[in-house]
């Protein structure tokens, strides 16, 4: 729980980055029209402006926020720092020319940028935790909770900001993919560090939950053309906390052998 911070900051990145890459392939698909994707947009921009004012509390100082780029090249967090920043301001880029000094060429070529980089911004964020020195974290279930985000969290939100077909595709494969992984990842971490993992029940069986929310509010999405928007946002809401759920076990079960 210590890592509150992280936690806020990685799973709204990533699902920020869900929403701007399911929206644009809905587009691209004639799926969802220009409105519903500038509002898809200015979700994942709240939800990432969100997360970097959480995150930057991980710092303690800001003024320590320099020393975290010095090692830009070699060191992930570095790397990450950096990639953070260039996705953020390129979703910052898209929503300027989608909102307030509309150019339709700006803001798709910021659009795609914000894609590309914020991939790699997701892979980035990997490269820290995918670490041989913690037993727990030295898996792929590490590389695949971290790109599920991206669907379950983008996906949810996506059908909240009207990307209904795209975004429940995503999010159905996230949730079933993620159910599956579960066993396999629960008894991987329970052989690695028991004590730990068996502290972690609770907040697995809530991200469970959640993942069956959102599964069911991927089939109604699928099924029905119109929804309760106060519906939507309140599954939305819990494959959300779902995700955060899951990321505060993933911490939890830091421990370096000694």
């Amino acid at each position: 729980m210590h890592e509150l911070p992280l936690v806020f900051f990685t799973v709204l990145g990533q699902s920020a980055v869900g929403i701007f890459l399911l929206a644009f392939i809905s587009y691209q698909l004639k799926l969802s029209d220009g409105e519903q994707l500038k509002r898809a947009n200015l979700l994942a921009f709240v939800l990432m402006a969100i997360g970097l004012a959480i995150g930057i509390l991980h710092l303690g100082q800001i003024f320590r926020a320099p020393n975290m780029l010095a090692g830009l090249g070699r060191s992930p967090m570095s790397n990450e720092i950096v990639l953070c920043g260039a996705f953020f301001t390129l979703v910052c880029g898209t929503i300027f020319f989608s909102y307030l000094k509309k150019h339709s060429g700006f803001a798709r070529v910021c659009n795609v940028a914000a894609i590309l980089v914020g991939l790699v911004f997701v892979w980035s964020i990997i490269q820290v935790y995918q670490l041989k020195t913690v037993a727990s974290w030295d898996s792929l279930h590490t590389s695949l909770q971290m790109w599920l985000t991206v669907l379950v969290g983008g996906g949810a939100c996506a059908v909240l900001a009207g990307v209904r077909k795209t975004g429940a595709i995503a999010l159905s494969i996230g949730v079933v993919i993620s159910l599956i992984a579960k066993p396999d990842y629960i008894d991987f971490v329970s052989h690695t560090d028991p004590m730990l993992s068996s502290q972690q029940t609770l907040f697995w069986a809530v991200q469970t939950f959640c993942l069956a929310v959102g599964l069911l509010m991927a089939v109604v999405a699928l099924v029905k053309r119109e929804g309760s928007s106060a519906l939507l946002a309140l599954c939305a809401g819990a494959v959300v906390i779902g995700e955060l759920s899951a990321r505060i076990a993933f911490y939890n079960l830091w421990a370096i052998p000694m």
